[in-house]
Parts: C-alpha cells; structure tokens; sequence
C-alpha cells in the first residue's frame, strides 16, 4: 500500500505530495500546481489511486524530435525499407501540418486537424487510415517505452474501403508500343553534337529494354532493378537447372523469403537477346539525362516510367495525382506496376491460380484471387452475356419475322372475307 501525503513549505508556493517510489525505495515529491488544500487533497488522494493501481504515470516530457530519432533507429530500422520510408513520410505530414514541440502536443484535437489538413491536401481516405496506421504504431511504441501514459484516440472512417482494389488497370500491347514510342520525345538530352546524339540513342535504347522487360518479366520496380546476371546478394538468374529460374534473397524483395522461382519461357527468350559478354552485373539498368550516380534511384525510375504513361495518355484509372498548377485531380496515367498487371492477366488466362501466386511472387493466395481471378470473373461473364445477347439478337429477328408474316395473313384472310360478303 502505497500512501500519499501533503505539505506545504513556507517559500512554496503550492502544496506537495511526496511518497516512497516502491521501484526505487526513495522519497518522491511532486506539485499539486494548486495552493489549496482541498483541491490539493482530491489530487493527492486520485494520485494514490493511480499509484496503488499501477496507472500512475509522470506526464512525458520527451520532444517530439527525439522521439522520431529514438523511433526510427530503435524500432524502425528492423523494418523492411519501404515500411521505413512510408513512416519518414508519414512524420513529414505531422511536422507540416501539426509541427508539435513534444511528443504530448499530439493530441486527439492535433491529429483530426491533421486528418482534415491532409484530405485538403487530395489524399484518399484509405490512404490517410493506413498512414494513421504507422503513427498509432509508433504510439503503441512509446507506450511500451514508458514514454506517454496511454495512446491517443484515433479516428474511425467509416467510408475507407476495406477491400484492396486494382489503383490501375492492365494495359494492353498497344497501350505499350504507345508508351515506348513517347521515350524519345520525354527524354531530353542537351547538346546536338554527334556525341550528344549518340548518347540519347543509348539512353533511350535502355528505357525501351527497361519496358520490355517489365512486360515479359512481371517483376516490381524494385525488384526489376535488384536482377542481376551474376550476383548472389539480390535477385538473380539462375540457368543451371532444367528450367530458367530466379533466386531471390529475403532482403531483396517483398515477401521478405529466400526463393527460387521460375520463369516464363517469354521473358528467356527476350534475355538470349543479350550477347553473352554483356551479362554481367545487372539486367536492367535505365539511364539517366544527367548521371550523378552510377544507377538511378526507384523513386526516379518510377516517374520516368509514369511521364511516359502520361505523354502517350495510357490512363488507368480517375485518381491521379493534384495537378500543382491547377489544383485540380489528373487522371491516373500508366506506371510500372500497370506493366506487372498486364503480365498477371495474361497469365491468369493460362495457368492455375496456386501457379499464378509462384508466377507473380503473392506472399498469399488471397491477393492473387483477389486482383486477377475475379478479374477473369468478369471477363467470362462479358463474354457469356455477349454471347446470350447474340442469341437473343436472333431470336428477336425470327419472333419480327413471324410476326410481320402472321399480320400479313391475317391481313389477306380480312380482305377475302370483305370479297365473300360483297
């Protein structure tokens, strides 16, 4: 039983509660903030409560900078890369729109105003859920940590889809040529030398085989950009078996599991289109305008990927991105994850589903189900109701036939009858 007294010294200017931590065994004193006694009193006796209770907790003074330092190199950094940068983001729009001096600040009031700040800002409401998601996360960290008393409400949206849909669509043969023959014109490189042209051929050379190869391989962007010929640290191509594979690192890709999984007979038959003394290092390596490093980040291969979806008009879906000069929502225009799409579809069409999941690297076969055989669901229903309306199409025209001759005897029988009675 842990006991809680008051007292008052005469330089202070409030009354002072004290106890014996029982963690420490040491004296601990702390202002009531009020010079009252009776209001003194109800907040020492709700202290004692608390402490008894075990749900005292000191209000936390920690800065809202040290704790995303402490968060992100303590909890974060065992995280998979893309979670890490999904949470840099997602601080970022705390310290924009809410900018709180400690942790504490951010509040229920502070993070509907962020919610409300951010759905100005053009996002979607599934897209500000899941990124409340990681900041209710980080709470639940810093609760374990000791760091705050409890975890703030969060907000409840009712009108989030809880089903993941398809963002874009597959895109089709055409819709690819159309893509690849806009590189030149979004590539643009200075100087108008011979040098400088041939430059501009290669870069462009490299972003057409870039595209190729998305199409025929299925890969993800990232995953695209980690194949190599000859290394072991990523995604490989292993040709030592009966069949083309690729083993894949856990580090390396999303399931986050060392495999080996194969590959279609497509995309080998558009790798023996590299001679063999240039298979080495790694497969896909799309050049920049200007070079500053040896490879291009992701994030910039993703947006010359997406301008070229853009400058051929390959919309995909009605949600893009805010125009910065308008304001206003663009389309969403093809990028390179509309190009795995393609490859799954396809391939949907051809195999199992269980083969599918292995083809398209689904950690579960839930997602493969999910995006593609309710896919070929309505593709099969389009060409069932195609063909019913066909047939209905005829019968209508026999039904129009027999009904038009039924009136044209019924129309002879009158006129032979009006010639008996006269």
């Amino acid at each position: 039983m842990i006991n809680v007294y008051l007292s008052k010294q005469k330089k202070s200017r409030f009354w002072q509660m004290r106890w014996i931590d029982p963690d420490t065994g040491r004296e601990r004193w702390q202002s009531t903030k009020t010079n009252i006694k009776r209001d003194a009193e109800r907040i020492a006796g709700q202290t004692e409560k608390e402490l008894n209770e075990g749900t005292y907790f000191r209000r936390s003074t920690i800065t809202w900078k040290d704790f995303r330092d402490r968060y992100e190199t303590e909890e974060a950094a065992g995280l998979a890369e893309r979670t890490q940068q999904k949470i840099g983001t997602v601080f970022n729009y705390v310290e924009t729109h809410c900018n709180p001096k400690r942790l504490v600040n951010l509040n229920e009031t502070a993070i509907s105003k962020l919610v409300k700040k951010l759905r100005k800002q053009g996002l979607e409401d599934v897209t500000i859920k899941n990124s409340l998601g990681h900041l209710k996360a980080a709470f639940n960290w810093a609760k374990s940590q000791k760091l705050i008393a409890k975890v703030p409400d969060f907000p409840k949206f009712k009108r989030a889809r809880t089903k993941k849909a398809m963002r874009g669509r597959p895109i089709t043969l055409e819709e690819l040529e159309r893509m690849i023959s806009t590189i030149p014109e979004v590539v643009k490189y200075p100087g108008e030398s011979e040098k400088s042209r041939q430059r501009k051929t290669e870069i462009v050379a490299s972003w057409e085989f870039y595209l190729w190869g998305l199409w025929w391989s299925g890969l993800r962007l990232e995953e695209s950009l980690n194949l190599f010929w000859d290394r072991e640290d990523g995604i490989c191509i292993d040709l030592t078996g009966e069949f083309p594979m690729f083993r894949i690192r856990a580090e390396a890709e999303k399931g986050n599991k060392d495999r080996l999984l194969p590959m279609t007979p497509e995309f080998y038959d558009f790798l023996q289109q590299v001679p063999g003394d240039e298979r080495t290092g790694p497969v896909f390596n799309p050049e920049a305008m200007r070079r500053h490093t040896d490879r291009m980040l992701p994030s910039s291969v993703s947006k010359m990927v997406a301008s070229f979806g853009e400058r051929a008009n390959v919309v995909v879906g009605d949600k893009g991105n805010i125009d910065k000069e308008t304001g206003e929502r663009k389309p969403r225009y093809a990028s390179a994850h509309d190009l795995r799409r393609s490859f799954g579809f396809r391939w949907s069409r051809r195999v199992k589903v269980f083969e599918l999941k292995e083809l398209m690297r689904h950690e579960s076969i839930a997602t493969t189900q999910e995006f593609y055989v309710e896919e070929n669901a309505q593709d099969t229903a389009r060409s069932v109701w195609a063909s019913c309306n066909a047939s209905l199409r005829s019968t209508s025209r026999s039904s129009a036939q027999n009904d038009e001759q039924s009136g044209m005897e019924e129309e002879s029988q009158s006129v032979a009858d009006k010639e008996v009675r006269k």
